[in-house]
């Protein structure tokens, strides 16, 4: 049986990265001199693209490598359906269901788990390999991150998944809004207020809509402030003014880590991925109805009851090609986000990203 299995997911549409990818996966293999074979499994569709991704990893890997395609037609997904709603995310779960559970029947002691838009660097297996065995197993999880808006990594809880990067007291907020905040608060008090002396005869229909609207419009309030609203000022004035917390995503979590350094995280993505054993036989996704991302459904509902622990690798991060009709932007167009970590001067180490066309070759 195979000490690695590898898993990534690509339907049609998300194929613009997958040779590269396969490139990248064989360069790393080299880079941690692994010379035993292994599996690689990509789940998906039954498409030319996908079947094409699936020979160039078979041309890729060495050939002493098992490549498997798993597939079911009705895994081609539906263009209309936005990223991040239930239906792109059943789907997504879907389909690492179906990698993940190929994986173990091949019983392997670590699976490698990737995005088909991550592309990790050449020393990316060897450091998660070193760091799952960091105090002998201290760590279940190994994640080399990769920039989205930021990059995935940091803190947050079962009941807050990602922490809040900045609060909303930590913004500067405009009278007019946080007049309209106060509005909606002061209402919604009232209504509790009015509950507690009527707990027994329970709320009304009209109470219960009216509830719901309530909270509908102090949450769109909410969102405004986090897209309208900027800190008060970067990380470091911010703990200044308003003290330490644990925050959401890694460039706010660990500010001007880098080069050198692996941290513990709350929680993680599947993008670049390696899982122990135990991690991999915990990853499931019974009882996930779509909502928030099937990453974090498995981080949350499996691993931290689990007491699983979960490393972010800020040394080797990776590359991301972002598609630009998933951000509402144009068809054909793409984005590399190539990751860096800074040169020159003070910040010498921090990471970087810098963003460039993307074609693949």
């Amino acid at each position: 049986m195979p000490r690695l299995a590898i898993t990534t997911c690509a339907t049609k549409s998300y194929c613009y990265a997958m040779k590269t990818l396969g490139r990248r996966v064989a360069a790393c293999l080299a880079y941690a001199q692994w010379t035993e074979p292994g599996v690689a499994i990509i789940a998906g569709d039954s498409t030319k693209e996908v079947k094409d991704a699936v020979k160039a990893w078979k041309s890729a890997l060495p050939k002493d490598w098992i490549v498997e395609h798993l597939y079911e037609d009705t895994a081609r997904e539906n263009l209309g359906d936005p990223n991040y709603k239930e239906p792109a995310q059943i789907l997504i779960a879907r389909l690492r269901s179906m990698a993940f559970t190929a994986a173990r029947v091949h019983q392997p002691e670590i699976c490698w788990s990737l995005d088909s838009d991550t592309l990790p660097p050449a020393n990316a297996l060897q450091c998660m390999l070193d760091s799952l065995h960091f105090d002998h197993g201290y760590y279940s999880v190994a994640t080399c991150p990769y920039p989205n808006e930021a990059f995935l990594g940091g803190f947050g809880t079962q009941f807050n998944p990602i922490a809040e990067d900045f609060l909303e007291s930590e913004r500067t907020v405009p009278d007019e809004l946080a007049a309209e905040l106060k509005v909606v608060r002061d209402e919604r008090a009232a209504m509790e207020k009015e509950a507690q002396t009527s707990k027994e005869a329970g709320p009304t229909d009209e109470q219960k809509a009216k509830w719901k609207a309530l909270e509908e419009k102090l949450h769109g309030l909410q969102e405004r402030v986090k897209k309208e609203c900027p800190p008060t000022g970067n990380v470091w004035e911010v703990i200044a003014k308003h003290g330490w917390r644990r925050r959401g995503w890694l460039d706010q979590a660990y500010p001007a880590i880098g080069l050198g350094a692996m941290v513990p995280s709350d929680w993680c993505g599947f993008g670049c991925t390696l899982m122990n054993r135990d991690a991999l036989a915990l990853a499931d996704f019974d009882g996930y109805q779509g909502q928030g991302t099937e990453d974090l459904y498995v981080v949350w509902h499996r691993w931290y009851p689990a007491k699983l622990r979960i490393n972010v690798i800020t040394h080797c991060p990776c590359d991301h090609v972002i598609w630009a009709r998933k951000k509402g932007g144009a068809e054909s167009e793409y984005t590399l986000i190539r990751s860096f970590h800074e040169e020159h001067g003070e910040c010498r180490g921090h990471l970087r990203t810098r963003k460039t066309p993307w074609r693949e070759f």
